[in-house]
């Protein structure tokens, strides 16, 4: 299995063929910022550091604050928020940005309070859960309604389908 944990990908979207085999898919090309890798790895980098050096005199509720928007930072290392590489089905036939959210696949209280755990060797596997894909707004009300579930479970469970933009793959 990929990063994405689809054990066999459905092709969705021939990006080379002016035919998409889904009609809402039509034009739909991944395009990574130029420095997404320099951006994630600035913010792993910064989540070890903080990881590390975390002191009695720091108060819990601000280091947590800044592990959560280092976690943004890694989801939106590759794009906008909305503009992410994972998009399902509903997002991609959304027109109006105000009607999508971007959501962590994995959420991020929970990979917090792993992290918080965590021996060294065990940040970075927790690190690649940090996972964004843009849905909409109904959709995220049903991901919400999933929220004992971690990760792509909470998409099965909420019937959400999302697409790899970039491979054109069905993930899940």
């Amino acid at each position: 299995m990929g990063q994405f944990e689809s054990s066999e990908p459905e092709p969705v979207l021939n990006v080379l063929s002016a035919q998409p085999l889904l009609p809402y898919a039509s034009g739909i090309v991944f395009k990574p910022h130029p420095q997404s890798d320099a951006r994630r790895r600035s913010a792993v980098a910064l989540i070890k550091y903080l990881l590390a050096e975390k002191k009695p005199e720091v108060l819990s509720a601000h280091y947590r604050e800044l592990l959560e928007v280092l976690l943004w930072k890694i989801t939106e290392a590759e794009s906008h928020k909305h503009k992410t590489r994972l998009k399902s089905q509903g997002a991609l036939g959304c027109s109006d940005k105000a009607k999508l959210r971007h959501e962590h696949v994995f959420q991020r209280s929970r990979m917090i309070a792993a992290l918080e755990k965590a021996a060294p060797h065990e940040v970075d596997d927790i690190l690649k859960s940090a996972i964004g894909c843009t849905v909409t707004v109904e959709e995220h009300t049903r991901l919400s309604k999933f929220d004992k579930e971690y990760g792509w479970e909470r998409y099965r469970k909420a019937g959400v389908v999302v697409i790899d933009t970039k491979t054109g793959e069905r993930v899940i």
